[in-house]
């Protein structure tokens, strides 16, 4: 696990820059906590390998709500039968690739506790997150979470977005990744691109006067551009928990192509309303296969309600991509093209 290093800056969400390593943002390995911050207690039964495929990954988003000490520290709630971090550790290891909202924690710990749990259960789990983000009343960190064996970060390529207009109160988290596919001269491993946000629920509503949801089609637009011009890259996903369901996504949803993949299904545990979602370009990003959920956890292991929001208020949105790249489109081409035999 480490800390973010460069800083991706979108000046008044115009243009992109990114910035050297400074004091602020410094990388940290999990071997740098001096402290014990493993969870004790028995491992649990994680999901077999061999119910993956080994030509597909799934990739998540899960807000797990207040995700800090008190969370993070607990297996037993005898009160309620449930093992809480047993519990997380079941349904993160589930996915190949989790991104996660609302790390409450100044060091990491939770996120620490979480991979400890997984792999001494006998995952190959790793993470990287960034320093908390927000203001002097509350800060809460953005963490990935991954399975070492089927996925890579990409070196150096974290990042915070760096709003020098203050125009959302906790700026997305980027990076970007590789699986571990192995290479041919035609086939390559899927590289992708994360934009992980949270935004502020009192400002996301179409009358609000600084609405999120209109900053972030700017920051999809502008981080896909850049990790282009950079990298060639030009798979990109936007997920995390938007607080609105797809009539919400106002400014996002006139990027073209650009579709939330699980639409308007209930994502909160209680199954009233739809916050979290994985946004995609549907004409670039042609790796994705068409399978995608919400995992319902509470069903899915037989908890009560009461048991499921111990765990968390949101359930986990994912995704199945090939773990290879799809044949480039080429840019010229258009639906108009002709061929003349």
């Amino acid at each position: 696990m480490r800390w973010l290093g460069p800083i991706l800056s979108v000046s008044g969400i115009c243009c992109v820059i990114v910035y050297a390593l400074t004091g602020k943002f410094q990388f940290k390995a999990f071997d740098d906590f001096l402290n014990d911050a493993g969870v004790t207690g028995t491992p649990v039964v994680l999901p077999a390998p061999g119910n993956r495929s080994p030509e597909t990954i799934r990739i998540a988003t899960f807000n797990i709500k207040t995700f800090g000490e008190k969370k993070s520290s607990t297996r037993m709630v005898p009160a309620e039968n449930i093992d809480v971090m047993g519990t997380l550790a079941q349904v993160v290891s589930t996915f190949d690739l989790v991104a996660i909202q609302e790390v409450r924690s100044q060091d990491g710990t939770p996120i620490r506790r979480l991979i400890d749990l997984i792999n001494q259960s006998g995952g190959q789990y790793t993470a990287t997150l960034s320093e908390p983000i927000g203001d002097e009343h509350y800060t809460e960190s953005y963490a990935y979470v991954w399975d070492d064996t089927r996925i890579r970060m990409i070196q150096n390529s974290a990042y915070v977005v760096h709003d020098e207009e203050n125009r959302m109160y906790r700026e997305p988290m980027v990076a970007s990744f590789e699986t571990r596919a192995v290479s041919s001269d035609a086939r390559r491993p899927f590289r992708f691109t994360l934009i992980n946000a949270h935004t502020d629920p009192d400002k996301v509503s179409p009358n609000a006067m600084a609405n999120e949801i209109n900053v972030l089609d700017d920051v999809f637009v502008r981080v896909r551009q850049y990790e282009y011009d950079t990298a060639g890259e030009e798979d990109c996903l936007l997920l995390g928990d938007l607080n609105v369901d797809s009539r919400g996504l106002q400014e996002l949803s006139r990027i073209p192509n650009l579709v939330s993949l699980v639409g308007d299904q209930f994502t909160n545990t209680r199954r009233t309303a739809t916050y979290d979602h994985i946004l995609m370009d549907s004409y670039t990003t042609r790796e994705y296969t068409g399978n995608r959920g919400v995992l319902d956890f509470q069903s899915h292991l037989g908890l009560t309600e009461r048991q499921a929001l111990l765990i968390s208020d949101h359930m986990p949105v994912w995704a199945e991509f090939s773990v290879y790249e799809a044949p480039r489109i080429d840019p010229v081409a258009s639906s108009s093209t002709r061929v003349i035999r």
